[in-house]
């Protein structure tokens, strides 16, 4: 089957109900993968701006470039970007994410920019390392924090994601292919006072299956005060479906062997791939994916056209999620990493819900896009 781009699919993705929204357009004419956004809310006057990173690279160099909107996402100007001495070497760079602090970690303020990624994978005999760089100007200059983790083997060290608990912890999660033999990929976490520091990675999700392989974890706080990890199980038997727990404690996630619940939509449908999780302004939760598929297994009509939403923003118990148009839509993604891989959403401050997702050209590049939908943008399309 011929793959095709996102701009072949607005063509036909996009109704003429929707013309108010806003459009999809690139955000950068060169490579970017594995998208990043966050709306700022501890910058004092700076609240409200958007910030974006995509990965990028430049010959074999490989950086996170930092974008920024000021009009709620109606554009986006480039302000920063992020390398070290292992990045520019062509050792290869993957799998970021971008955080603010929403409260101080030891010397580093509230506000603070975290960007982190895996280093390393394309380095001969290669030692993956996950590496944080932090800025304190709205992501115009970046430092190197830390090396929290490298790696014992040539096992990979992939998605790292943050959270900041109440007593001021920072914790990392991220994707620990160094167990192969016992486990194929596991979850793991370690934690920092200052962001410098770290403990011993510890499992947080370690299935018995060998082959299964647990990863892309985002963890959320919910309107209740408790935390929730999505997260894929890839794996012949596990076929990247969606899971999600919840928390008291985003440092205690409970048995590291459990198997949560497949996530399915009301229609039976399910996302399966690179999920991603947003807590909207009115407490209820969207869940991203890559693909979509229909109960029968097979590709949905939906796939790359819609993502899910819950209104009961506990998470807990029987929760019914609804399908809902995707600001960004692609045709056609399949199991690759740029056709809609790992999709980022944020609320503007303006009411808009947006995206950004990366496409494949018709010459193989990869780009990122970036749109919005209006207010009306949780109507669901299943029941």
């Amino acid at each position: 089957m011929r793959r095709r781009t996102l701009s072949t699919a607005l063509t036909t993705a996009l109704t003429p109900s929707e013309a108010e929204d806003r459009s999809p357009q690139l955000l950068m004419e060169s490579t970017g993968i594995y998208p990043r956004v966050i709306r700022l809310a501890h910058q004092g006057q700076a609240d409200d701006r958007l910030l974006a990173s995509v990965v990028s690279f430049d010959g074999p160099s490989g950086f996170g470039a930092i974008w920024e909107s000021t009009d709620g996402g109606e554009t986006f100007s480039r302000v920063g970007t992020v390398s070290d001495e292992a990045t520019a070497g062509g050792e290869g760079i993957c799998c970021a994410t971008l955080f603010e602090l929403p409260r101080d970690v030891g010397e580093l303020t509230a506000g603070t920019l975290l960007w982190s990624a895996s280093v390393g994978a394309d380095a001969p005999q290669r030692r993956m390392s996950t590496r944080i760089w932090a800025s304190t100007d709205l992501g115009r200059s970046w430092q190197r924090l830390s090396i929290p983790a490298v790696a014992e083997n040539e096992g990979g060290l992939w998605e790292p994601e943050f959270a900041v608990t109440d007593d001021g912890t920072l914790v990392l999660w991220f994707c620990d292919e160094t167990d192969g033999e016992r486990h194929s990929q596991k979850i793991v976490q370690q934690t920092s006072r200052d962001g410098i520091t770290w403990t011993a990675p510890e499992p947080v999700i370690e299935l018995e299956d060998p082959s299964a392989r647990p990863g892309m974890p985002n963890v959320r706080r919910l309107p209740t005060g408790r935390w929730a990890m999505s997260y894929e199980i890839c794996g012949p038997h596990d076929l990247c479906r969606i899971h999600m727990r919840t928390s008291d404690d985003p440092r205690s996630w409970g048995s590291p062997t459990s198997r949560d619940p497949v996530i399915r939509a009301a229609d039976g449908t399910e996302p399966r791939h690179t999920p991603t999780l947003l807590v909207d302004a009115d407490g209820s939760v969207l869940l991203g994916a890559q693909m979509h598929y229909t109960a029968q297994g097979e590709l949905s009509a939906g796939n790359g056209q819609v993502a899910l939403r819950a209104h009961d923003s506990s998470l807990e118990g029987d929760i019914r999620w609804v399908t809902e148009p995707v600001p960004v839509p692609v045709e056609d993604p399949w199991d690759h990493y740029c056709p809609n891989y790992s999709p980022t959403f944020t609320r503007t401050h303006t009411g808009y819900l947006l995206e950004i997702t990366s496409a494949p050209t018709d010459e193989g590049a990869c780009r990122p896009w970036y749109g919005s939908l209006g207010s009306d943008a949780g109507r669901a399309h299943s029941d």
